[in-house]
């Protein structure tokens, strides 16, 4: 694998027949679910009367709330559920991914795309989505949430861990807006092929 390209990325869209979005993510050997449930009733602790309210924690909600306009589902709530089935490095940036593509199965209006990369640090190499085994000798990670929209591309999120040097937090973003290109392509495809399916399903003609 090149230390500049994500990992063979596969996706499943509305698995869960009991969500109103969902998306199975492999990225390698790395897999997650998102389950997301919403816009829908909440309990008074948790209503927001001009907006939204996004159940989820990390990074993640951060995220959501750059694309989701929240205000126009006031009195609600969209609830963001992850789980990690197989975990082997690049889990945070692969839960960015899942909830976008689990969003975008949901229907809900959104102002651009997102998704994860996650870049390793190795005794001055950038390294993007690495592995457990690679994590283990980091001397720092960085994880973007890399957003897309008819404005352009920029990081609406990131979390950091371990000792570095500013201009290698500006080489990781740099190399964070290379990588996701082939996300968001990935993301087309993955588009394609639902609608493409969906609508068969929904034209009711026997050949």
């Amino acid at each position: 694998m090149s230390p500049s390209k994500h990992r063979v990325i596969r996706a499943q869209l509305g698995f869960l027949f009991r969500a109103d979005g969902s998306c199975a993510l492999e990225q390698g050997r790395t897999v997650v679910w998102c389950a997301i449930n919403g816009p829908g009733d909440t309990g008074s602790s948790k209503r927001l009367n001009e907006k939204l309210h996004i159940e989820v924690r990390t990074i993640v909600a951060s995220a959501i709330r750059q694309v989701v306009d929240c205000t126009r589902y006031p009195r609600t709530v969209l609830t963001v559920a992850l789980q990690g089935l197989q975990l082997d490095g690049s889990e945070i940036a692969a839960n960015l991914t899942s909830s976008c593509l689990a969003l975008l199965d949901n229907g809900i209006a959104m102002n651009g795309i997102f998704c994860g990369v996650t870049i390793a640090s190795v005794n001055g190499k950038l390294i993007v989505d690495p592995t457990r085994k690679i994590i283990c000798n980091t001397n720092a990670i960085f994880t973007f949430a890399v957003k897309r929209s008819a404005a352009g591309t920029e990081v609406i999120a990131s979390d950091t861990e371990g000792c570095f040097e500013w201009n290698s937090y500006e080489a990781a973003v740099k190399l964070a807006y290379e990588a996701s290109s082939d996300i968001f392509a990935f993301f087309r495809e993955t588009f394609q092929r639902k609608l493409s399916v969906d609508i068969w399903r929904n034209i009711n003609i026997k050949f």
